[in-house]
């Protein structure tokens, strides 16, 4: 949901905060456990850097495997990052829609879910996060969404792609939502969508999009809740369509993109 970038972080765990020893559960869970409850507890922030794999295996008391299985659960949940490189480390991390991502990947390798169910989930969630954002938005948040569309223009009249451009769009509707879980579930899936259909060109659609946008932040920074919600669903369902016209195109063929 959010574009963490891990840098080297000055704050290093100290003594005074070190782990115990583990009692008598699977080794590798103690320990992911306790690391989960101090970033739970905020004794860990954000970009915080970890002591090593080796220092951490003598604190806990146990292997490096058991350390690296734990480390490798909590990147899964994701509460931990691995950076590598000469400024690399183990650092806490705030990735919270990766667990989401993982299971949807997994639903879609299985063919038990499909890109039609995806869309769908992002008919069911934009339009009530485009009227919320119109009810709780600032005018910094219009700022920037305005900004973006003006960068949207200039690299439309350029011809340059403007797909990317649109889903940012999008994604920062949704953050205006100002509701947490939303974001995570509502960004995955666009992020998930916009990743496996990015292959088909979509420039007419990307210009349809840009004029709907126009039309979503005026509602939305008119305080227009219900206009805005109309508009993001007619939006999406224009999408959903080119989207169906080339569902065949998907089945025989590299995912591509018609998301605006």
């Amino acid at each position: 949901m959010n574009d963490l970038v891990i840098a080297a972080s000055t704050k290093v765990i100290d003594k005074s905060t070190s782990f115990v020893p583990l009692g008598r559960r699977k080794a590798y869970e103690e320990v992911a456990d306790q690391i989960r409850d101090r970033i739970f507890a905020q004794q860990l922030q954000v970009l915080d850097r970890l002591p090593t794999e080796r220092d951490l295996a003598e604190q806990f008391g146990v292997s490096r495997v058991v350390v690296r299985e734990a480390i490798r659960t909590l990147e899964l949940n994701g509460l931990l990052t691995v950076k590598k490189g000469a400024k690399g480390g183990l650092f806490v991390a705030q990735d919270y829609e990766r667990p989401i991502s993982e299971s949807i990947v997994n639903l879609l390798a299985m063919g038990e879910a499909s890109l039609e169910n995806l869309f769908e989930v992002r008919e069911l969630i934009e339009p009530f996060a485009a009227y919320r954002s119109a009810e709780l938005g600032s005018e910094e948040d219009f700022e920037q969404l305005a900004t973006l569309l003006s960068k949207v223009e200039l690299e439309n009249s350029k011809g340059d792609s403007i797909r990317l451009l649109n889903i940012e769009f999008h994604r920062l509707v949704i953050r205006m939502s100002r509701n947490p879980i939303l974001s995570v579930v509502g960004e995955t899936v666009l992020i998930l969508l916009a990743e496996r259909i990015k292959h088909i060109p979509n420039i007419a659609t990307s210009k349809v999009a840009l004029g709907m946008h126009k039309k979503i932040l005026e509602a939305i920074r008119n305080r227009q809740p219900e206009e805005a919600k109309i508009l993001m669903a007619k939006d999406i369902h224009t999408v959903g369509e080119r989207l169906a016209m080339l569902k065949k195109s998907l089945i025989t063929s590299s995912p591509a993109s018609v998301l605006a």
